[in-house]
């Protein structure tokens, strides 16, 4: 039996719509998604989420040893973090600012959230007593470098920054009149010519 043409039409209306119904689906959460995950990793920046549970005032060996790698980590983010700050002061851009601070964020929110897990405030008694001290002296110790460190690069990027660009102009305006006039000085008048002769001394 034929198939009936004006059955075709509707059909094909049908599959256009599914697909568009499809598409639209399919972008919208791909939109969620990525909306989510931008979201989520900005609160991650500054609100890093502590690596296990929190340590109670009584504490185990493995504990400590937990504790003591993870300060060992926050230790390394900062050096990470201190050696990319010669990119920021070296020229002004704003993307890299914008990178550096946000990576600042997530270090200090790296150290809240050792503190928080590994309870450093928290006076701990028994054998290891002089090790939880001192890993929360260095905890207090990191946060102060940093602290340090940051307010000095500001300080640098207020005052001695500007000064460096003007001293790089200068410089940079002394070659180009170099270039501009090798036979003279900077402000083009000729050079003496040191080999030639006094006019008061007699040629042989």
């Amino acid at each position: 039996m034929a198939s009936d043409p004006a059955a075709t039409p509707g059909e094909y209306r049908r599959y256009r719509r599914f697909v568009s119904w499809f598409i639209l689906s399919f972008v919208t959460l791909g939109s969620i998604w990525l909306l989510t995950s931008v979201g989520v990793s900005i609160y991650r920046r500054g609100h890093a989420v502590p690596a296990g549970d929190v340590i109670g005032a009584v504490a185990s060996a493995a504990d400590l040893d937990g504790c003591l790698d993870e300060l060992t980590d926050v230790e390394q983010g900062l050096e990470r973090h201190i050696e990319n700050a010669p990119h920021v002061v070296a020229h002004y851009d704003a993307d890299e600012v914008q990178r550096w601070t946000e990576d600042q964020s997530f270090w200090v929110g790296q150290w809240k959230a050792a503190g928080e897990r590994c309870g450093f405030a928290t006076t701990r008694p028994g054998p290891h007593a002089k090790e939880w001290e001192q890993l929360a002296t260095i905890h207090a110790e990191l946060r102060e470098t940093e602290t340090l460190y940051t307010n000095e690069l500001k300080r640098f990027g207020k005052t001695d920054a500007p000064r460096l660009d003007l001293i790089r102009e200068r410089l940079h305006r002394v070659g180009a009149k170099l270039n501009a006039n090798p036979g003279g000085d900077v402000a083009g008048e000729p050079i003496p010519n040191k080999a030639s002769n006094d006019p008061g001394e007699k040629t042989p």
